[in-house]
């Protein structure tokens, strides 16, 4: 019973991923903007990401521990509440930016610069989301290799796009998206 209670749990925490994608991707069919205008260097921290969980989704599965007793229960249900938080924070981070978001860098006057809600934290929070359902699902499958595509490809992909974003944040604003930089962090709240 054990053995298949924690391939449920990792198998949800899989879905929990794929959930807000969905969301997200019902969202840019309605309109948001994907900004095909700036081209293939803005669109290229978008491609490594895809790449980088390519890569990692396969590891995650292929490469996963086999589920024996209470300690692998554990690192399954702790990374699906892991993964379900990352969601949570996905979701709500999306909600804030409403028409501001698109798929690729992109900022514009009328939208405006969103600092509310968890951007008052973090000025990627999706990002940080990313980085907290890939460790859910990686620790729900107790994955190493899975874990050395989360540190040495997707977590470096998602930097490379924020500071791309960051780029042209603030050309569009100025001095106001400096301060606002100067004022929070980057990606993980009070570190970095």
């Amino acid at each position: 019973m054990s053995d298949a209670l924690i391939e449920i749990l990792r198998w949800a925490s899989v879905a929990v991923f794929a959930a807000p994608l969905l969301v997200l991707a019902i969202g840019r069919a309605r309109g948001a903007r994907v900004a095909a205008h700036r081209g293939a260097a803005a669109r290229a921290p978008v491609v490594a990401n895809f790449a980088a969980f390519s890569v990692f989704f396969p590891a995650l599965v292929l490469f996963r521990a086999d589920p024996e007793g209470l300690a692998a229960l554990l690192m399954a249900a702790t990374g699906c509440l892991l993964a379900a938080g990352g969601a949570v924070v996905l979701l709500r981070s999306r909600r804030e930016l409403g028409a501001a978001w698109s798929l690729v860098p992109t900022a514009d006057a009328a939208t405006g610069l969103v600092t509310t809600g968890p951007y008052r934290v973090v000025r990627h929070p999706i990002y940080l989301s990313f980085f907290v359902l890939t460790a859910g699902d990686t620790l729900a499958f107790a994955s190493w290799p899975a874990l050395v595509v989360m540190l040495g490809a997707i977590m470096p992909s998602f930097f490379w796009r924020a500071s791309r974003e960051e780029d042209v944040l603030r050309q569009t604003f100025g001095e106001r998206y400096e301060l606002y930089r100067r004022q929070t962090r980057m990606i993980i709240p009070y570190l970095l």
